[in-house]
């Protein structure tokens, strides 16, 4: 390769680089939940609700709250225009014990994003 290449594929290829970058970099993952992982509560919640570092499209997403058998309790996915980085869903009345939270969320640049985690109602 010549010094004249090199002056032309150095800065095509850092623009290549530069632009697969971006949309990795974009991507919705989960920054805060309530309830929030491993977390213990005293009472079941009303709603889970989960933000995200980039926007979603409830559409195309879902979240389920599921027992430590697996069995699923409630499913949804409620987003609103004013919040493009959260979503929600109306909790069933749960029983003390371990539950885990389930997302799948489409965000906006496209990508799925998975995830779960745990938390527990604490008996009374």
């Amino acid at each position: 390769m010549n010094k004249s290449s090199r002056r032309i594929l150095g800065p095509l290829l850092a623009g290549v680089l530069a632009v697969l970058a971006g949309p990795a970099l974009a991507h919705s993952f989960l920054v805060e939940a309530t309830p929030s992982s491993k977390d213990h509560v005293a009472a079941s919640p009303k709603t889970v609700k989960l933000r995200f570092g980039g926007g979603v499209e409830p559409k195309y997403s879902k979240l389920t709250i599921e027992d430590a058998s697996g069995k699923v309790l409630g499913e949804g996915a409620i987003g609103t225009p004013d919040k493009p980085r959260e979503l929600s869903m109306d909790s069933p009345e749960l029983a003390p014990g371990k539950y885990v939270v389930r997302y799948r969320v489409l965000s906006t640049d496209g990508h799925i994003v998975e995830g779960n985690y745990e938390f527990t109602v604490d008996p009374k």
